[in-house]
């Protein structure tokens, strides 16, 4: 018999489950503090709950893991980025970045990426699958376990590989279950989902429960200009919209980002016009200097450029920042994550 993956149930789920077993309501919250909290491996660690009902959890359900493999590379700026390997051996990319007072894990939600927008490493392999929710929670964990120390400070960005937005169904289980207090505990203020921008998606998103903060990769100011660098985005208007709907909803700001590309969106025309899209809206406007790769056909504008830019913004944009984005000598910087089309198994 198959077992279900329990990691891939939602919080509803579960506690149908609990019911249908005759058990009562705390027995919820002891499954999800030992799954998501204190991460056990085995329904038989699972000390508080009594032995019979370990024993039907274990024939019914089963606990996945991922594992790391030797692809682990270290940046000089202190961010990792780590190859786990999934059941099929398929493989995912993911980031810890380092601050000062708190790490942030740049995780994926999907295999390759389907979009295929021009400067981004990620789509040029294709896309091979969507990630389950557990094997989302999962990349969290590992990261848990392994490199973040207990009651230190750690956000989570859906940076890594995929459009998270074409994974709604895994993407709100996922986040659902972070949010929640008997599990990962986390708020809006420390997850944020960065998406091309669905406007449906985004709206959805906004009249949801689910708490998160949203950043959007808008990358040009004219629709001719999105479309030739991201050739599945849509209207601008319309993402803009559903992005200010997003932030009136959630009570926050939208974070718009703006990769700055040399002679392609960074001229003082681009600048003004994004300030006219963006002012007196809930917005904050990210710019990302572009992150080169093997073979890529753009560039990154000199620190001219980018400080003309971010001039021409500063009085009219709501709210600028520039991120300098880490992990780039390591290929872990925005737009830089890939994967490896063969699978491999070799052993952590």
């Amino acid at each position: 018999m198959n077992k279900q993956n329990i990691k891939n149930l939602s919080i509803k789920e579960i506690s149908i489950i609990i019911e249908g077993l005759g058990e009562k309501r705390h027995r919820k919250t002891q499954l999800l503090k030992w799954l998501y909290q204190k991460r056990v491996k085995s329904f038989y660690d699972m000390t508080n709950i009594p032995l019979a009902l370990r024993e039907k959890f274990q024939k019914q359900f089963s606990i996945s893991t991922l594992l790391p493999t030797e692809k682990t590379t270290f940046s000089e700026d202190g961010s990792r980025k780590i190859v786990l390997k999934c059941e099929d051996n398929l493989l995912i990319e993911t980031v810890l970045m380092e601050f000062e007072k708190h790490q942030t894990i740049c995780i994926s939600s999907q295999i390759g990426c389907a979009l295929g927008c021009t400067f981004c490493r990620t789509g040029k392999n294709g896309f091979l699958r969507d990630l389950r929710c557990d094997e989302i929670l999962n990349q969290i964990i590992f990261f848990k376990d392994n490199y973040i120390p207990p009651r230190k400070r750690y956000n989570i960005v859906f940076m890594g590989m995929g459009e998270p937005f074409l994974n709604t169904d895994n993407l709100f289980r996922a986040i659902e279950i972070l949010n929640h207090l008997d599990a990962f505990a986390l708020r809006e203020k420390r997850i944020t989902v960065s998406t091309i921008g669905f406007p449906d998606k985004i709206i959805e998103a906004a009249e949801s429960d689910l708490k998160f903060g949203l950043a959007v990769s808008l990358n040009a100011t004219t629709d001719r200009i999105r479309k030739k660098i991201m050739p599945a985005s849509k209207n601008i208007n319309d993402t803009l919209f559903a992005a200010q709907k997003f932030a009136e909803l959630k009570e926050t700001r939208t974070t718009l980002e703006y990769v700055l590309l040399k002679d392609i969106n960074d001229s003082d025309e681009d600048a003004l016009r994004l300030a006219k899209l963006t002012s007196g809206r809930p917005f904050k406007i990210n710019l990302i200097p572009f992150n080169a790769w093997d073979s890529c056909n753009f560039s990154r504008p000199g620190e001219d450029r980018i400080n003309r830019f971010i001039e021409l913004l500063l009085p009219r944009a709501p709210a600028v920042t520039v991120r300098r984005s880490r992990g780039e000598d390591i290929g872990a910087a925005c737009g830089q994550l890939s994967y490896q089309k063969r699978e491999i198994t070799d052993k952590p």
